[in-house]
Order: structure tokens, then sequence, then C-alpha cells
């Protein structure tokens, strides 16, 4: 069975979601990333990461029979960005609204009677709303669901901080820069220009959640020139990560269900 819910027929997440299935809700966004690139980079680089967590966690468990343990929901792409619209091709929700959005996402996973649920991010500008969610799924509206909330560089810190991330890149994640390039150089070179890499005109202190308005567009929109970025270096990063995280969704297939589901 494949473990994409876009993927399956309604009996068949029926089966998946009574067997207890962890399901992964990836947030992403639709905005520039510099002029080397694409402006769906959040997006890519955490459906690519949710999904292969999936399957890692799968086939540590090739011995279990039934549906797969980890499902994953069809990515979120647009999200939180409105520090970016003084660009082109960003897309971006109010905060209000994008938490509005993935709430309903999460009530109808839960009424549908899924267990557990982690809203996996992948852009900066998601990460309080995403909380916000988690709050008031849990404390505001007593859904019964176990939920969870995290970007996916935060459940991979150990691990790399062992490949030495943080002392070869200033920035992590950062903002189209070594690190997001080193990932896209390892997914998909073909949309990464590097010849177009500009120095930021400014250092961002809190990246995304900025005091000043306008102080991404101010910067250039990014936060370094990728002069460091690698595909190899970049292709461990990414493998870190999709251990990480099955590491995490194993570990939270074993918490008890909420009281209700």
């Amino acid at each position: 069975m494949t473990i994409l819910i876009e993927e399956l027929t309604r009996e068949a997440a029926r089966q998946a979601y009574d067997a207890g299935a962890t399901v992964i809700l990836p947030t992403g966004s639709i905005e520039q990333h510099g002029s080397h690139l694409p402006v769906f980079t959040d997006t890519l680089l955490v459906t690519h990461v949710a999904r292969e967590a999936a399957r890692l966690v799968a086939s540590r468990q090739s011995g279990r029979s039934g549906p797969p343990p980890v499902l994953v929901a069809p990515t979120l792409h647009t999200g939180v960005s409105h520090h970016h619209l003084a660009f082109a091709g960003t897309m971006s929700l109010p905060a209000t609204v994008y938490v509005d959005v993935v709430s309903e996402l999460v009530r109808g996973l839960a009424g549908h009677g899924v267990a557990r649920i982690l809203i996996l991010n992948g852009h900066g500008g998601n990460e309080h709303p995403n909380g916000t969610v988690v709050q008031r799924m849990v404390h505001d509206e007593g859904v019964p669901v176990v939920i969870a909330s995290a970007s996916y560089w935060t459940l991979a810190r150990d691990a790399m901080q062992a490949l030495g991330v943080y002392t070869r890149y200033e920035h992590v994640p950062g903002h189209a820069g070594d690190f997001e390039t080193a990932l896209v150089l390892a997914l998909r070179p073909d949309l990464v220009h590097l010849e177009a890499r500009r120095d930021p005109l400014a250092i961002l202190q809190g990246l995304v959640h900025t005091a000043r308005p306008g102080a991404f567009a101010r910067a250039g929109g990014t936060t370094d020139n990728a002069a460091g970025a690698d595909g190899e270096f970049g292709k461990l990063i990414l493998e870190a990560a999709v251990s990480s995280v099955a590491d995490y969704l194993e570990a939270f297939a074993k918490v008890p269900p909420a009281s209700g589901s």
C-alpha cells in the first residue's frame, strides 16, 4: 500500500486509520528564494523528508502486516510568507487564515479517526502558527488526537551537529543560503542557478521573525550568498533529516492515544 493519502481509495484510507497509522501533514511555502532557487524550495524539501521518512519507518517494520505505519498527507504549499511579498513569485496566507486552514485539516483527520498527527514544517514563517494550531486543538478544543509540530531541521539537530553542519554553515536553515541551496542541489540541481547568486545587502538577525516590516526586502531576500553550498553534502544532510524524522515517528507512535480517539 502506498504511503501517500492522495493515492489511497477511501477504503484503504479507512483501513490505515483504523490500524493506527500516524499521519504526517507537511507544511511548506511558495516564496522567493533569492535569484538562484525555485519559489517552492521549502515545499520541495519538506515533502521529500516527510515521504522518505514514512518509507523508512515502513522499511524498518518490513515484517509487519497490514497498512503502512505512517501516511503522508498532501503538503500544504502556501504558508505564512508576507515578509517575502516584496518579491514576485511569493504567495502567502495571513497567519490567522493559515492557522484556520491547518486547524480544519487536523480536525478532518481526527474526525476520521486518525490518532496521531505530526505537522512537519519546512518554512520558518509557519513555526509559530503551527504551534498555535497545536494549542488550539489540544487546549482550546480538546480534539481527540495526539498532535505534534516540528520543523525537520529541528528534529535533525543532533544528527546535523554530528555532520558538522553548524560548523560549516553559519545560517541553518537560513534563507536561500548555503544550507537550503545544498539541499536543492542534492534533489533538483536542474532548478538551481548558481550563476545568479547574490550577496545579501545586510545581515538578518532573527531571520523570518523580524520586528521591522520590510527588513527582508531591504536585505535582498537572502541570509547569505550560498557560496559554500555543496550538493553532495546536501545529500548527507537530507539523509540525516530523513533518519531523524523516522526516529521521531517511531517514538511518537508509542504515545498513548488521546482520550476519546
